[in-house]
């Protein structure tokens, strides 16, 4: 049984992977469009880190989020701009999102398999398209056909992905 999050879901999915016992018979984690799960290591998942995949478009703006320390000081730093500066000054790795590590990240240390980056957000007018297209074979092929490997118990045959 395989466990799917995406977006908020994947926080959710992390949440209750976390809980003693974890997710009842779930062999493998899914996570797709994460603004982090509640775990900076894939192991904190409870079905091994050989077991977490990532999909995460490199347009997608949530798999970007700004960490919650980051957010905080940087409105206090002059706003989206302050953000960024903010980032700089704690994040050294430039792995860290909202609820946590980067699931795209190295060291959360879950398998990433490629994905369509999507249309730019600004400079294509893609908005959150990128967001949105993991599961529409039509719009994302490779990550409907890697999803469906790890689902279908074959996840040696996922395409995969440089880590962030």
């Amino acid at each position: 049984m395989t466990a799917i999050g995406h977006s908020y879901g994947s926080l959710t999915v992390g949440t209750a992977a976390q809980r003693s016992g974890g997710v009842p018979g779930v062999d493998d984690v899914i996570l797709l469009g994460s603004p982090g799960v509640g775990v900076d290591k894939a192991q904190g998942l409870g079905v091994g880190r050989d077991h977490v995949f990532v999909g995460a478009a490199d347009n997608d703006p949530v798999t970007h989020l700004p960490s919650k320390d980051e957010s905080a000081l940087g409105m206090l730093m002059g706003g989206p701009t302050g953000v960024l500066v903010a980032r700089d000054l704690l994040d050294w790795g430039n792995d860290d999102v909202y609820f946590g590590k980067d699931p795209a990240s190295e060291a959360f240390g879950a398998r990433r398999f490629k994905v369509d980056d999507g249309p730019r957000m600004v400079l294509e007018g893609g908005g959150f398209d990128a967001h949105s297209q993991y599961f529409t074979p039509e719009l994302d092929p490779e990550s409907a056909n890697n999803i469906a490997r790890i689902v279908a118990g074959k996840p040696d045959k996922i395409t995969t992905e440089e880590h962030r």
